[in-house]
């Protein structure tokens, strides 16, 4: 911890230290510590050991990631404002720090029971010593559930991103943990998950699946494409059918949060395959919002000031850069049905795997 960490450390030991009535003589004899050890903690003087840590918190009663509460350590720069939320006469309203804004978003019906039970789902999972990106994929899967006419890339952005940058979830063995930098890698590695997870059942029924695969098997069934522009480390996720009990391939789905996420890098890819007669779809949440006290998440699919399409709609509905798209932000506007686009952009949620996606993959075979 840098030194304003070990600060707030100290400050959040003194804290519950007093507020149960120890003196650091009384504390140090519960946590097997020294008295002038914990004096040196609480004044931030002393960087703790983890095993200090743990002793602490367990003469506290506490989880030993609340020690942590506030901290937001220079060192690596994480964000540590904490996700809180209560119960109002319409739902449920959550609170973040979002740049300089105290921001809140408000879902919809919820109760302060359903909340605290989605968020838990999230830190049982990180504690548990399991991938960080099923916790995620956990939390959020349970989230639509509970919530089904919430947005979904609201719940995604303004709830599942929070709660994992929220230091308090997670346990003492991330302590050191980047946060923001942790959930760009995790996110995209959850968001596959989801999609296989929610879909892959339902299609199998009809003859198609959905698999992140290995490396050694999108280069496998990706090789069949003789075309310099295929990299199969940029297929997330694998479309198949089966013939004659072999695996052939049907395309490649990109799942990406937002259209910014490096979206143009898989055009050349995608063009490859669209020309060799595969799909190449592209699925995200459409995350795009700005700071402000009640951000709204409006996408990046929006029409340009003089009601003329946006660069980002011309690359499917007029260049044909991917086989379609499909948001799960409900803030985006689809494709209308009579438009002769050369790719369509749908919009689905996650209330019933049989939507649009899974027809249009269906379809193609």
């Amino acid at each position: 911890m840098g030194d304003a960490g070990k600060l707030k450390f100290g400050s959040n030991v003194r804290r519950l230290r007093e507020s149960l009535g120890m003196t650091q003589e009384s504390l140090a004899e519960v946590a097997g510590l020294d008295r002038s050890y914990i004096g040196g903690i609480e004044r931030g003087e002393r960087n703790p050991a983890l095993t200090a840590i743990l002793q602490l918190a367990s003469a506290f009663g506490i989880a030993p990631g609340r020690l942590f509460d506030g901290i937001g350590d220079a060192e690596t720069s994480n964000r540590t404002d904490g996700l809180t939320a209560v119960a109002t006469g319409n739902g449920v309203l959550i609170r973040f720090r979002y740049d300089r804004y105290d921001a809140e978003y408000q879902i919809q019906g919820a109760t302060q029971q359903e909340f605290d039970r989605v968020v838990s789902i999230l830190k049982e999972g990180l504690a548990s010593g399991n991938r960080r990106a099923d916790a995620v994929a956990d939390m959020f899967l349970a989230a639509v559930q509970v919530w089904p006419n919430a947005n979904p890339s609201d719940l995604w952005t303004f709830l599942v991103n929070r709660a994992y940058c929220d230091r308090s979830n997670h346990p003492i063995a991330n302590a050191r943990l980047n946060l923001e930098q942790s959930w760009k890698r995790t996110s995209g590695w959850a968001l596959e998950r989801v999609m296989v997870r929610h879909y892959r059942r339902f299609l199998a029924r009809h003859g198609v699946d959905i698999r992140i695969g290995n490396k050694a098997e999108k280069a496998a069934l990706l090789g069949i494409v003789d075309d310099r522009r295929i990299i199969p480390d940029k297929a997330d996720i694998l479309v198949l059918y089966d013939v004659d009990s072999v695996d052939q391939l049907l395309g490649v789905v990109h799942v990406k949060s937002s259209l910014a996420e490096r979206r143009t890098d898989d055009v050349p890819m995608s063009q490859a395959l669209i020309s060799a007669g595969y799909l190449s779809v592209f699925w995200t949440m459409d995350v795009k919002s700005f700071p402000a006290a009640r951000p709204v998440n409006r996408g990046e699919f929006g029409d340009t000031d003089d009601g003329q399409p946006s660069d980002k709609r011309r690359d499917f509905e007029e260049h044909g850069h991917f086989s379609a798209c499909f948001s799960y932000n409900r803030n985006t506007t689809p494709t209308p049905e009579d438009s002769d686009a050369e790719a369509r952009i749908f919009v689905c949620d996650f209330t019933n795997p049989d939507d649009h996606f899974s027809r249009f993959l269906i379809s193609t075979l």
